[in-house]
């Protein structure tokens, strides 16, 4: 008990809860292949891509570290099998909005765990660890959409999905460069990650998807032309009065 509460090293995150976010991950990818009306192949599929795109990329981009998905081969089959009772028994999941979305919160908090936690452990930098930590989080469902011809979702204006992933990173990377616990980091990550996506739906913030600053820059350049021009001519205006001044002065002197 006493290493996960020391600061440095690296956290062993539980089999658990790694199990638990790729079982949720398989769940939604699912799900999602029902609701486009997608075949037993395509759902299988779509389920182990959002379980696993994101742990994919993040060990790909490692390299020589180990790949999760290589390392469990038992748990793909667990994942085959969730993938195939949701496809025969999607009517189960139509009322269980709620649960699922929690369900989904926390897999994300625990994807953006896992991804900050490896490459903090593989020695990786801050920035690198904030930018792996997000990318396992929503790299699985990135790769679904684009896998059925859609925009990822996180890529379009919506409820705070990335936005919480690449905070709950950020918060991990932070706290274990300051040489924080590292359960105490973990627990802040995912805390962090569902709080920004419940608060983000029921205050509904999205994220924009049209934010042109072209104008309000264009005018703000126009009031600063305007400002230096009219300075320039009030300077030059003085210069020029400034002779006759100097020379009624000197008259004055002499009378």
């Amino acid at each position: 008990m006493e290493q996960f509460f020391a600061g440095g090293g690296a956290l062993q995150v539980p089999f658990g809860a790694d199990f638990f976010s790729v079982a949720v991950g398989v769940l939604t990818g699912a799900i999602f292949a029902c609701d486009r009306k997608l075949d037993i192949v395509g759902t299988i599929v779509l389920g182990l891509v959002t379980a696993y795109g994101g742990g994919i990329i993040r060990d790909l981009l490692l390299q020589d570290h180990g790949v999760y998905f290589m390392e469990y081969p038992e748990v793909i089959l667990i994942c085959i099998c969730l993938a195939v009772f949701v496809f025969y028994f999607r009517g189960l999941f139509r009322h269980t909005g709620q649960v699922l979305f929690f369900a989904d919160a926390l897999s994300v908090a625990l994807f953006a765990l896992a991804g900050a936690n490896k490459a903090f452990a593989c020695g990786e930098g801050f920035v690198m660890v904030v930018i792996l930590g997000a990318l396992t989080s929503v790299g699985g469902g990135a790769l679904r959409d684009i896998s059925v011809g859609e925009t990822p979702g996180v890529f379009q204006r919506s409820n705070f999905y990335a936005v919480a992933g690449f905070g709950g990173a950020f918060v991990f990377a932070a706290m274990a460069f300051a040489k924080a616990p590292l359960v105490l980091a973990a627990a802040a990550c995912v805390f962090t990650v569902v709080f920004l996506r419940y608060l983000s739906v029921y205050y509904d913030w999205k994220t924009s998807d049209e934010a042109d600053l072209t104008p309000k820059v264009a005018r703000g350049a126009r009031t600063a032309k305007h400002f230096c021009a009219e300075l320039f001519r009030r300077a030059t205006l003085h210069r020029k009065k400034e002779p006759a001044t100097r020379a009624s002065w000197f008259r004055h002197r002499k009378d």
